[in-house]
């Protein structure tokens, strides 16, 4: 299906709006480049900013565009739904996750919703590692489906059309980079029967549900913190007969990790370690571990189960 098709609105479902009228400005600064820029231009660049910076139109960001989508084609009176956020890149673009790394910023979703509905934590996929003249960062390519659970009154009226919508926030780069903000708003009827899927969205939010990180009481994992690394002990389960390796570590959690530094499986009494550099510029460390552990493999029989989320306490070894 199409893209333009996918967009056409179901006349029994939700309508999508897929930008705001108040959109806000992309100031110049916000679109230089992050790594270099010549000295030769500096001149030009100070004449076109002050330029801009007095005669800015509100315009569309570019290179992305942005909208909310329903799972459902309505919403049941105190029961729980799913909407996401849509960003789609131009080739090459990406934008950011939670910890968007050594630059950028992370994308952000502000909820503006009806009396009583409640949104429920943000749903973020695992994120791709970038790197660019030594800095890397994490993020999301091509597409970004940003899932979040929102939980609808019991006293809603059926008949009527839940009217939900979201600031949302986003830089987006290539060798430079531009942020983008729009307001975004989605009506969904709601209706006493159990909703239907929206066919025109199942696939992706089966394919992001594979890529939501899964907590596992079956895999034991620590951490502990030396001068100069993070050590992140993994302890398979008894039934594990398989072998772990290429592991990622994205952590949730700013200033504890150099980014660009190695990280280095190894294998210990009880499993496996994980030896992850630490950031030389970190001074306070969290009492707790937050993150994503990457496995191309898998973990356990599931080879599509690839993200493991943890957030385990962290103990200082030096």
């Amino acid at each position: 299906m199409s893209l333009k098709q996918n967009l056409q609105q179901d006349k029994n479902g939700p309508e999508y709006y897929e930008k705001s009228k108040n959109m806000r400005p992309n100031p110049l600064w916000k679109r230089i480049s992050l790594f270099q820029y010549p000295l030769i231009n500096l001149a030009l660049f100070i004449f076109i900013y002050v330029f801009i910076a007095l005669s800015a139109e509100p315009q569309q960001s570019e290179h992305v565009k942005a909208r909310l989508i329903s799972e459902v084609k309505s919403i049941q009176p105190g029961k729980s739904f799913c909407v996401a956020l849509w960003l789609k890149m131009d080739k090459h673009w990406h934008t950011y996750w939670k910890n968007p790394g050594d630059s950028g910023l992370p994308t952000k979703i502000e909820w503006n919703l009806p009396d009583s509905f409640i949104p429920g934590v943000i749903q973020w996929p695992y994120p791709k590692r970038f790197e660019e003249s030594g800095l890397v960062s994490f993020g999301y390519e091509g597409e970004a489906f940003i899932i979040t659970q929102i939980e609808a009154p019991k006293a809603i009226k059926s008949g009527t059309n839940a009217k939900l919508s979201a600031s949302v926030e986003w830089l987006a780069c290539k060798e430079s980079c531009i942020q983008g903000q729009v307001d975004l708003v989605i009506k969904i009827p709601v209706k006493n029967k159990s909703p239907k899927i929206d066919e025109r969205w199942v696939n992706h939010f089966k394919k992001t549900r594979k890529k939501l990180p899964k907590t596992s009481s079956e895999w034991k994992i620590k951490a502990s913190i030396n001068k100069n690394q993070i050590l992140i002990h993994i302890d398979p389960p008894s039934e594990f007969k398989g072998e772990l390796k290429n592991i990622t570590f994205f952590p949730e959690q700013g200033g504890i990790t150099n980014y660009s530094g190695s990280q280095n499986l190894k294998r210990s009494q009880d499993g496996y370690i994980l030896e992850v550099q630490r950031s030389k510029l970190s001074t306070r460390l969290p009492a707790r571990l937050k993150g994503v552990l990457l496995s191309p493999e898998g973990w356990g029989n599931s080879r599509e189960e690839r993200a493991l989320h943890i957030d385990v306490p962290l103990m200082n070894v030096n």
